[in-house]
């Protein structure tokens, strides 16, 4: 992930240096974008913060589909991903 280009938001990449967390990198930011996603559904309305929480939730669960490419096996990854993220 450090030599994406355009390189990561500075924002995400603290999400992202949760890379030293047991498991897969995919399934960590997979988690971590799941979490995000839970933040914003936690204040509904016309609130700034929630948009926010909602593109940052967005940008890393894409992040783990990238990074499951990279996986040993892509197609169980990827089934890994939408299986954690449909709770």
């Amino acid at each position: 992930m450090a030599s994406r280009r355009p390189a990561v938001a500075p924002d995400l990449a603290a999400a992202i240096a949760l890379t030293d967390a047991p498991g897969a990198l995919e399934t960590v930011l997979a988690a971590e974008g799941l979490s995000r996603l839970r933040s914003a559904r936690s204040r509904l309305g016309r609130v700034r913060e929630s948009a926010f929480r909602l593109l940052e939730a967005d940008a890393l669960i894409t992040y783990a589909c990238e990074a499951a490419l990279d996986a040993e096996d892509p197609q169980d990854a990827l089934r890994r991903i939408l299986v954690d993220t449909g709770r």
